[in-house]
């Protein structure tokens, strides 16, 4: 699972970028993606906060948190694909 940039690093970022250094310059700097640094300030522009948003789990994801049903339908896949 990727760990989230600190709250420090996405500040820093958001003042270069509100200063007027280019995103692609910012990029570089600190090493992260553009579309990491868009998502950011249209979030900031949007909220006005640069804190991550709550982690959920996927939509669509119906085994979640169902471990044991999970095991028994790759059983079940892996049965029925043996030669």
């Amino acid at each position: 699972m990727v760990s989230p940039y600190s709250q420090d690093i996405r500040e820093r970022a958001l003042s270069l970028i509100t200063n007027g250094m280019s995103i692609n310059h910012v990029s570089r700097l600190l090493n992260i993606s553009r579309p990491t640094l868009h998502k950011w300030r249209d979030r900031y522009l949007l909220t006005g906060s640069t804190v991550p948003l709550a982690s959920v789990p996927p939509r669509g994801c119906s085994f979640y948190g169902k471990s044991s049903s999970f095991s028994i339908v790759v059983k079940d896949i892996n049965y029925s694909y043996r030669i």
